[in-house]
């Protein structure tokens, strides 16, 4: 593999070092070289051999990509190339990713791995609303699993994880199949999950094989938060930047903002937005960048929002989202909600001094 960067990426002697843009080259050098083992080692059966002359299709990019995605950053971490907070701050965007795409709620993993032919690398406007990533949402679906089985007592000399899983899998030295992967999480974890309510005598096997299918085949959020908490990670949210709230993407462009998607069942596709507006005023006020919809916007009153379609000039309304109370209202126990914003989820270290089991069990997925 060939991997190109710009300069600016690197460090250099005298100047300081442009942490972010230098940690994201050295994850996605870290991503190709775990392919080393997870695709070129390992690789899902519809791959062999693989024939070059057609589509090859299969269910397993979220294994085969997203797990990648999940250890790259890991690595990173492991070798001492960046601490917990950085990791954290790195798990928080691959987070806020998927929760920003709604496509997650009527698309699973693995119906995004069998399109990604058709689908993954043509997208489009609507992309964000028809579909999901399999490198971002397999990677989630990694860290579940991987927390899943870390919050399980010890079964031998080392307490379960997906670190097991992986090394149970490449002693198979063959081609995998879902029902491989299913397979070592039962061997590695030896009995049921813990967020998986199970019937008496039923098989472990068939416990993680049903888990596998809910979080690659359905389309239900994962129990994140909860699995994190678990392990003595805090999980706090604030109010995302306004164009995220009202549940649109905007670039801003020599002076012109433009909508570059609009999210399904949010505010913006409400109003009346769509995909290539370019927003010129809001009440009057002119919009020539993100920043200006917030300095303009009222969420107490309904404002009139200024458009550009296509050369033609509307008009849209933006309710009020929080109205002022009126003097005269009389209190009432019941008000109307307004709408729910999409918010910006950080993950931190929390205090866990006095939880000595869990701390031990964040040092071995942290060291920290």
């Amino acid at each position: 593999t060939a991997l190109i960067c710009g300069r600016k990426d690197l460090p250099r002697v005298g100047r300081a070092v442009n942490k972010d843009a230098y940690t994201t080259l050295l994850g996605l050098i870290s991503h190709e070289y775990f392919h080393t083992w997870n695709v070129k080692r390992l690789k899902p059966i519809e791959f062999a051999p693989y024939d070059y002359t057609k589509e090859n299709h299969t269910r397993m990019l979220w294994f085969f990509e997203g797990f990648t995605s999940y250890y790259d950053d890991q690595f990173l971490l492991r070798t001492g190339l960046i601490d917990a907070a950085t990791y954290l701050k790195l798990l928080s965007k691959t987070v806020n990713q998927v929760l920003t795409t709604p496509g997650r709620l009527s698309y699973s993993v693995g119906q995004a791995s069998f399109d990604a032919w058709t689908r993954y690398y043509r997208p489009d406007e609507n992309t964000a609303n028809a579909t999901v990533s399999y490198y971002t949402k397999g990677s989630l679906v990694a860290l579940a699993l991987d927390l899943a089985l870390r919050e399980l007592p010890a079964s031998g000399k080392a307490l379960p994880s997906l670190d097991g899983v992986m090394q149970r899998l490449w002693q198979l030295g063959r081609p995998i199949t879902k029902a491989d992967v299913a397979q070592a999480l039962a061997d590695e974890a030896g009995r049921y999950p813990q967020m998986l309510p199970v019937k008496a005598g039923t098989p472990v096997l068939e416990a993680w094989q049903t888990l596998l299918d809910q979080w690659t085949e359905g389309c239900d959020e994962l129990p994140l938060q909860h699995l994190l908490d678990r392990l003595g990670v805090a999980w706090s949210s604030k109010a995302a930047p306004l164009p995220q709230q009202w549940g649109m993407r905007v670039q801003d462009n020599s002076g012109a903002a433009k909508v570059q998607a609009v999210m399904r069942g949010g505010l913006a596709e409400q109003i009346g937005l769509s995909a290539g507006d370019e927003l010129l005023a809001l009440d009057g006020w002119r919009v020539r960048k993100t920043d200006d919809l917030a300095a303009w916007h009222d969420a107490q009153r309904a404002q009139a929002l200024l458009v550009n379609r296509d050369q033609r000039i509307l008009t849209l309304t933006i309710p009020a989202l929080n109205p002022a109370p009126a003097k005269s209202a009389k209190p009432s126990r019941v008000t109307a909600a307004a709408p729910s914003a999409t918010d910006i989820v950080t993950l931190a270290l929390s205090d866990v001094s006095t939880a000595p089991d869990k701390l031990a069990r964040r040092q071995a997925w942290l060291q920290a």
